[in-house]
């Protein structure tokens, strides 16, 4: 009913599922979606909004525990993405391994608009210009645009999701499991080495330093009454 929007413990049952994924022997990758026609329209503001210092603290490393869990996780991640990812589903969406899009979704990072920053962990995907243009103006981004800029990897009609999942999904049970887990791995550090985690351990205080502050609070207020 909040079209996937997560709290703290959104954040730990993401984290929880996805230590499963990794200790089950019988499974060789997993597809994150969501419910409903919206893949995760972010920040849950009724959380945010009323949330204490210790409870926004908690947020934040959660935040980026999910995100590392399913990034560093040993098996790959298929994100198929029902519809629109907003603010920090777009994270959940790109932390996975290959992202496919039904092609009326969008991705916008709407946190400039509720008092909050992003970040700019897109600048190593994406390039600056346009990691900004997200970050700072908070605007749309349609899925087969998101493509054309290599965001994402692929767009496709409505009916076409399940397929385009299953493509993914069946070539990647088929390949060598310690061969993936380590081209995984290998592509870690060297988002390491440009400072990747660095970035995000970073923006987390940020974050909650501009949601509890006076204007931040005001700022979701008034996101959410559409001022």
């Amino acid at each position: 009913e909040v079209k996937n929007a997560h709290d703290l413990d959104m954040f730990r049952e993401i984290v929880a599922a996805f230590d499963e994924v990794e200790n089950d022997p019988d499974c060789r990758c997993a597809v994150l979606t969501g419910s409903g026609d919206f893949f995760c329209a972010g920040q849950d503001l009724r959380f945010t909004r009323s949330a204490d210092a210790q409870a926004v603290d908690a947020y934040g490393r959660w935040n980026v525990a999910a995100r590392q869990r399913i990034q560093r996780n040993f098996k790959p991640v298929v994100a198929a993405m029902n519809g629109p990812a907003i603010g920090g589903g777009v994270y959940l969406a790109t932390a996975c391994d290959l992202v496919v899009a039904v092609d009326t979704a969008f991705l916008q990072l709407g946190e400039i608009h509720a008092g909050n920053h992003s970040g700019g962990a897109f600048v190593y995907t994406i390039g600056r210009a346009r990691a900004l243009e997200m970050a700072l103006l908070g605007r749309r981004v349609p899925a087969p645009q998101a493509e054309a800029w290599g965001l994402i990897n692929r767009s496709v009609p409505a009916s076409g999701l399940e397929a385009a999942v299953k493509d993914y999904t069946d070539a990647l049970v088929a390949l060598p499991p310690l061969a993936l887990r380590y081209t995984k791995n290998a592509a870690n550090i060297l988002l390491d080495m440009g400072g990747f985690s660095t970035h995000m351990e970073a923006g987390a205080p940020m974050q909650r330093y501009l949601g509890l502050t006076p204007d931040g609070r005001e700022a979701k207020i008034a996101f959410n009454e559409k001022r």
